[in-house]
């Protein structure tokens, strides 16, 4: 009926809109195509494929509008490679800092992320729950940082490089039990203050 399509009108819209700020998320930083992670995760949690095509569609025809006018991806991140191993890179040492990463990312993005990670990890039955939302986003916020940190490429600067996971790991926060996150709230604000007021950085 009328209804019906007018509502898939607007579901092959918000999925054309949806792979188009994909695709110029992607051109933006070359860490964003992981949000990728994030865009099928809320496909599972919409329990509809549908999107898939056109969104990936769309963003696809970002990328190749970039490389047609002399700016491909796959070209150039090799070289990014290349020059940051021979750059800053060669005074960081690897295994180090895979795990001052986490550090900094829990200093950043406030201390109750870590029991809100924690608390998914704890719960491995909840992983096969279709309908668990926020489990779903911060299950994949995990997944995104773990393949950033294994990846090499961000060996500290991560309060910075890793901004647009940090919302997402916050959603694992609000599956914690009721009077974590009274408390917690006053110690995220807290931790906030001090990281501003204490600790000096460039950005």
């Amino acid at each position: 009926d009328r209804k019906q399509r007018r509502d898939r009108r607007r579901g092959v819209g918000w999925s054309l809109l949806a792979g188009l700020l994909l695709g110029m998320l992607v051109m933006m930083s070359y860490g964003m195509p992981l949000m990728g992670l994030l865009a099928v995760a809320v496909l599972v949690a919409g329990r509809s494929w549908r999107p898939l095509p056109l969104a990936a569609g769309a963003a696809l025809v970002v990328v190749l509008g970039f490389a047609a006018a002399g700016w491909a991806w796959w070209d150039f991140y090799p070289a990014l490679v290349e020059r940051y191993e021979e750059g800053i890179a060669k005074d960081r040492p690897e295994d180090y800092w895979r795990w001052a990463n986490l550090a900094l990312l829990v200093i950043s993005a406030g201390p109750l992320v870590a029991a809100g990670v924690a608390h998914l990890a704890a719960r491995p039955r909840a992983w096969l729950r279709r309908d668990h939302a926020p489990l779903l986003l911060a299950g994949a916020a995990v997944v995104m940082v773990a393949a950033a940190d294994a990846s090499g490429m961000s060996k500290a600067e991560v309060e910075r490089i890793w901004l647009p996971f940090m919302p997402w790991l916050l959603v694992s926060c609000a599956l914690l039990p009721e009077r974590w996150r009274r408390w917690g709230l006053g110690l995220q604000l807290l931790t906030a203050l001090v990281v501003q007021q204490l600790f000096y950085t460039v950005w």
